[in-house]
């Protein structure tokens, strides 16, 4: 599996790449596939080998407000539903465009995938995220086309070998790009006095967890962090458990932390905006997420980058992410009184709003390098 280097190169001299990326969101979308998908887009548009990227997003939740690269043709006529973005993938590859490489940003979208890439003749690439991959899809012919793959990119090794495994894609045709986060954005800031009030958090210990509430992957943590706060709150009297998103199962976590009787000790903020996440992760003394699915997991990186010490999983990606415990105190999230004494060393011993130096490695311009040698990559396989 290819590990790109963290130094941008100088453009190879290359025909300029045309891409064709089918995508779920980006622009205008919320959550970490969507910033995943912005991300590499504008990675795309800095890099010399390539000469535009038409994006298809099958959903745009939102009127974008980031700014939309250059290069990239942001095509909003597919976010109609399910049929219309089947039929602009199909018009696009077979209307006599050349794209050279199609991206799949998605294992759900990998049949137009396939079909554009055949219409083309183009390289076919596939990216790969968290429990989406780690076991065959129930589609029979999804199952068979993601091992037929030219490329694929994962942001996890976990996510990459759990792939192959059932795939049995080659692993010289797959490499890893981890996500990012952006160092002049997330940083450590004093507690927000308006947040203070809103939540009455002053005087409070605050332990946060940052993700959206799905009732269909409960992997996140709320349930296990909700089960200790008894114990935590005996030797935390003032503590307070922060759930900082919304979602289908917001009703059953309300109802948990009533019956375990930490009912006003849980605050839900519901859904907050990009402006306000970083404010929210600065509240934090520390950032706890006993996660057992995610792929990586971003909030951990952007939690790091503001200084909040974390208790995070050595059971799936945040491993990774949190560089095998350089960046946070790693634990074994079914083990409740593991959860219970980390969370309390975090609280006693953390200093918050003391970033890590090693938080670096996610960089944005450590990110552009490894685009930038992946898409030159695709470039040298094109001649």
């Amino acid at each position: 599996m290819l590990q790109a280097t963290s130094t941008l190169p100088q453009p190879e001299q290359l025909a300029p790449l045309r891409l064709l990326m089918l995508l779920t969101d980006a622009f205008g979308g919320h959550g970490g596939i969507a910033k995943f998908n912005r991300d590499f887009l504008e990675a795309l548009d800095k890099t010399g080998n390539v000469d535009r990227t038409r994006a298809l997003p099958r959903l745009i939740l939102r009127t974008p407000l980031e700014e939309i690269p250059e290069s990239v043709i942001y095509d909003r006529r597919a976010a109609k539903g399910k049929f219309s973005f089947i039929k602009r993938a199909l018009y696009l590859g077979g209307l006599g465009n050349r794209f050279d490489v199609v991206i799949c940003a998605h294992i759900n979208l990998i049949l137009p995938a396939v079909l554009a890439a055949k219409a083309q003749g183009a390289r076919l690439a596939l990216i790969m995220h968290g429990v989406e991959i780690w076991t065959p899809p129930r589609d029979p012919m999804a199952r068979a086309l993601a091992g037929k793959v030219d490329a694929a990119i994962s942001v996890s090794r976990l996510s990459a070998q759990r792939f192959m495994a059932w795939s049995k894609l080659p692993s010289e045709k797959v490499s890893i790009l981890p996500n990012c986060v952006d160092l002049d954005v997330f940083v450590p800031k004093q507690r927000d006095p308006e947040l203070l009030r809103r939540y009455g958090l002053y005087s409070r210990k605050v332990i946060m967890t940052l993700g959206r509430l799905e009732s269909k992957e409960r992997f996140k943590g709320f349930d296990q962090v909700i089960a200790v706060l008894p114990r935590l709150r005996a030797r935390f009297p003032d503590l307070v458990y922060l759930i900082v998103g919304d979602g289908p199962d917001r009703a059953r976590l309300e109802e948990l932390a009533k019956t375990t009787g930490v009912g006003d000790q849980v605050i839900f903020t519901g859904m907050i905006s990009e402006d306000e996440k970083v404010a929210h992760y600065n509240l934090a003394d520390a950032y706890v997420m006993p996660s057992v699915g995610e792929g990586f997991g971003i909030v951990l990186l952007e939690a790091s980058a503001c200084g909040t010490p974390i208790v995070g999983s050595n059971a799936d990606g945040s491993r990774e992410a949190l560089l095998n415990g350089e960046l946070g105190k790693l634990i074994d999230p079914t083990n409740l009184n593991e959860l219970l004494d980390a969370v309390t060393a975090a609280l006693v011993n953390g200093k918050r709003g003391q970033r890590n130096d090693a938080v670096e490695t996610y960089s944005r311009q450590n990110f552009d390098a490894r685009v930038h040698d992946w898409i030159t990559a695709q470039a040298a396989e094109r001649r």
